[in-house]
């Protein structure tokens, strides 16, 4: 019998103990939190050109411009067109344009359905994770369901009708079909039969100069499944009936069976040449790079008719029978019509699918960290994340490949549309009453193995005017006057008038070194000169071991101390620090449980902890990182004992957060994860069943909490050794958790004071209330996510209510093998 003794109050816990980190990483935020279902849904897509891992520097990590990917078009030519495009470095490149984008970040598709041609289509099958998956529909709908469709159109040449619903792989109907009629300038007979696009135009929307036009509609979910976005083209005021496949059989430019796009000689129509110049031999623009599918041909179009058709966005078509009819199209958006916030109207432009916040809310998360990760850094000059590319509205925003798109199946499809951008992050964190924690880069790439590390000079122009200036723009875009920033101007242009109340700021990912101080020091001098009271987030790099972090601490506890620059601390202290030491770990079960008392002997000054990224994926110690592996019961525990010590020192630990917070299956790069997802269900892996009983179940004091004589045996010795115990609470109640990491069951002794306090407070009560909650499983056990909505959960969760007689509180308990136990006490 082992005795677990809880004492006097010792110290304050953190107020932010337990956070959540969001990076978008396994199509986490793009195919995932975000609602918008349709996979480059505005023609921009910029991917990763991944070379080989031998290659080094900006040899291995390129930009790829492939505008018209995930898009399948069926019996028309489909031409992308933009005022620029990007270059294999991602530097910006002019190209020629025939009409205006809806903003100069922004590409729109042409698309020419062929004189003469009676039906045509183009699809979206979602994010499906690519893979043996690439060709499987992925987006979801559910019966009675209502899904919001929105495009931005522009008739170039005639009358067409825009014909949109959701089918599945076999073209039946998951939704019913909406009718859109949009004709071009002086058209007579698009008036008689635009009424639902007329209804439907977001007359708020500023975009409709240069002849844009939003249209919107409502689909009904009439089947459950997965489907694809299907938008039937039908020249004139025409109807297409039941909404199936437009246009029939075997035709030119058809999509094949197996997914690959061909034309009537069965050769693919999915490239130009470095001339612009389409596959059909009409010319489609300069185009300064070559990247897939920027044009799809339809043979059957007349070489006149196209060229006429791209001189002029407003050139009028000869009579429908005779001509071509062509149509512009950008951002395509297809969502579930119940989102995160939805009537909010500070909701104006990236929405979340609700699922899974309400997954992200059940961890009750005190701080949000965002946007990561290394995605923060990026893996090239280059590909930083900058946060003022994610603001404004949506078309404005200048997306990015994504780093981690080397480890999607073709190393490549994976791009950050910054639908969700730093605006949404922020009113998510308002949303879940998280304390928002950006992390910006620092002017230095990822130093992770097999990157491309490099530095900006501190000294240099771009340093000061860009890579600090972003940190400060970026507190006034958070909290400033809207009447005296511009850039809370900005904010509250998108519907947040009020600040969000940013109180600190993470300066760089994983970086180390001497150059990383150095940096670290310049941007925090700035930070402080203009808003003493921002803490800073120091990285300590990406190993959990004392001895690489030695640095970064060093210079911590010198801040902390008052030793050299004054405004590299925070003024006054924020939670007790004055500057915070980012440590990640991401190591096997055993080193995290032997890690429980990693935190007793820390200085007890203003230099505090944020373990920023953590995870028992054995990843350090070179355990295998396969699915069957992942996120076991083990894993779970290693953690769970690792976050009693957290709980113990809460005065130097102050937050906490797992990683990754997210992943869809398929789609995953990353194998252990916290929340697991695909396109119909969210499913908490075992470790974020742990988190959310913790993160729960925190009191504002932490109280001793010391394990006794267990006697002198062998057995008794070793049931201490795997026994972790953690104690919070305030006068009335206490919070106790108690980590079983071995395969025998062990019986303690519970001996809980409430002190002299507590007991004059409580002075007419005679018993308590105790509520014992206990996880058990195997340790290899795990959740799995099934398809076709069949998953399983493995952890047996037993709950038990009682009552007896105290203030103290002594009682018996047994915690069986591989268990967390959860006792909450209340007087």
């Amino acid at each position: 019998m082992v005795t677990v003794m809880v004492g006097s109050a010792s110290h304050p816990v953190s107020d932010r103990l337990y956070g959540a980190f969001l990076e978008d990483i396994n199509m986490s935020v793009d195919g995932g939190l975000n609602a918008n279902v349709v996979n480059n849904y505005s023609f921009d897509g910029v991917y990763l050109k991944h070379h080989s891992m031998r290659a080094r520097g900006t040899d291995r990590w390129r930009t790829q411009a492939d505008p018209l990917r995930f898009w399948q078009f069926h019996g028309v030519s489909a031409t992308s067109y933009g005022t620029q495009t990007r270059g294999e470095h991602g530097q910006r490149i002019e190209t020629s344009c025939p009409a205006l984008p809806l903003h100069p970040n922004s590409r729109y598709v042409r698309v020419t359905l062929p004189a003469g041609r009676r039906g045509a289509n183009i699809e979206n099958l979602g994010y499906n994770g690519g893979g043996k998956h690439a060709g499987e529909c992925a987006i979801a709908i559910s019966q009675g369901h209502r899904y919001d469709f929105s495009v931005y159109v522009r008739p170039v040449a005639g009358v067409v009708t825009l014909a949109v619903s959701v089918v599945n792989a076999s073209g039946a109907a998951l939704t019913d079909c909406v009718e859109l009629s949009c004709g071009g300038p002086g058209d007579a007979d698009a008036s008689s039969a635009s009424t639902v696009a007329a209804r439907a135009c977001d007359t708020d929307d500023t975009a409709h100069s240069n002849g844009w036009v939003r249209l919107t509609c409502t689909l009904s979910g009439m089947a459950s499944g997965l489907g694809k976005l299907h938008i039937g083209l039908v020249p004139g005021n025409g109807h297409l009936g039941d909404c199936g496949y437009a246009g029939g059989g075997a035709d030119a430019g058809e999509q094949r069976a197996d997914g690959a796009r061909a034309d009537r000689d069965g050769m693919h129509a999915d490239g130009v040449r470095a001339d612009g110049v389409r596959a059909d031999g009409h010319h489609a623009g300069r185009v300064a790079t070559a990247p897939t599918a920027v044009s799809i041909a339809a043979p059957s179009i007349s070489q006149s008719a196209a060229q006429s058709a791209a001189q002029s966005a407003v050139q009028l078509a000869a009579p429908a029978a005779l001509s071509d009819t062509v149509i512009d199209l950008d951002c395509v958006s297809l969502m579930d019509a119940d989102t995160w916030g939805a009537g909010d109207p500070k909701w104006r432009y990236g929405r979340f699918r609700r699922d899974l916040v309400e997954a992200i809310a059940a961890l009750k998360p005190a701080f949000l960290r965002f946007p990561g990760g290394c995605i923060t850094e990026g893996v090239t000059p280059g590909n930083e994340y900058r946060w003022k590319d994610t603001v404004g509205a949506l078309y404005a925003r200048r997306q990015q490949y994504n780093m981690w798109a080397f480890r999607m199946p073709d190393g490549s499809s994976y791009s950050q549309s910054y639908q969700i951008g730093f605006y949404e992050y922020f009113c998510l964190c308002e949303d879940l009453g998280a304390k928002p924690l950006p992390t910006l880069f620092a002017g230095m790439t990822c130093q992770s193995p097999y990157r491309d590390p490099q530095s900006i000079p501190v000294d240099s122009d771009y340093f000061r005017d860009v890579v600090v200036q972003d940190y400060l723009d970026l507190i006034e875009f958070a909290n400033g006057d809207p009447d005296a920033s511009r850039w809370a101007r900005v904010r509250r242009d998108m519907g947040h008038p009020a600040p969000f109340g940013l109180d600190m700021i993470g300066i760089g990912n994983e970086n180390y070194g001497e150059g990383y101080m150095e940096r670290f020091d310049a941007i925090a001098k700035a930070i402080h000169k203009c808003y003493p009271s921002i803490l800073c987030v120091m990285s300590a790099g990406l190993f959990p071991y004392h001895l690489s972090m030695r640095r970064a601490w060093n210079h911590a506890r010198d801040i902390a101390a008052g030793r050299g620059e004054m405004l590299l601390a925070c003024d006054p202290p924020l939670a007790g620090s004055r500057v915070i030491v980012d440590e990640h770990s991401y190591h096997t079960p055993e080193w995290f449980a032997s890690q429980a008392r990693r935190y007793d002997g820390y200085p007890r000054d203003s230099a505090g902890v944020m373990v920023g990224e953590y995870s028992a994926n054995g990843y350090l110690a070179g355990r295998r990182q396969d699915n069957a592996h992942a996120n076991t019961w083990a894993s779970a525990l290693g953690e769970a004992a690792f976050l009693t010590g957290c709980e113990r020192n809460s005065d130097v630990v102050r937050m906490t957060s797992y990683a990754p917070l997210l992943a869809r299956v398929p789609g995953k790069g990353w194998m252990q994860n916290l929340i697991e997802f695909d396109a119909r269900t969210v499913m908490p892996t075992l470790n974020a069943e742990v988190e959310q009983l913790f993160a729960t179940h925190i009191g504002p004091m932490a109280y001793e909490c010391e394990l006794g004589d267990a006697g002198h045996t062998r057995a008794s010795k070793a049931a201490v050794g795997r026994l972790f115990a953690s104690a919070t609470g305030d006068e009335s109640t206490r919070f106790i958790k108690l980590v079983n990491t071995g395969g025998d069951r062990i019986d303690v002794t519970l001996d809980i004071s409430f002190g002299l306090q507590s007991l004059g407070a409580r002075s007419r009560r005679d018993s308590c209330r105790l509520r014992v909650v206990r996880l058990c499983a195997a340790p290899e056990a795990r959740n799995v996510l099934g398809a076709e909505d069949v998953s399983h959960r493995a952890v047996e969760h037993r709950e038990d209510t009682f009552a007896m007689a105290g203030p103290p509180v002594r009682f018996a308990l047994g915690l069986p093998a591989y268990s967390v136990t959860m006792v909450t006490v209340t007087l």
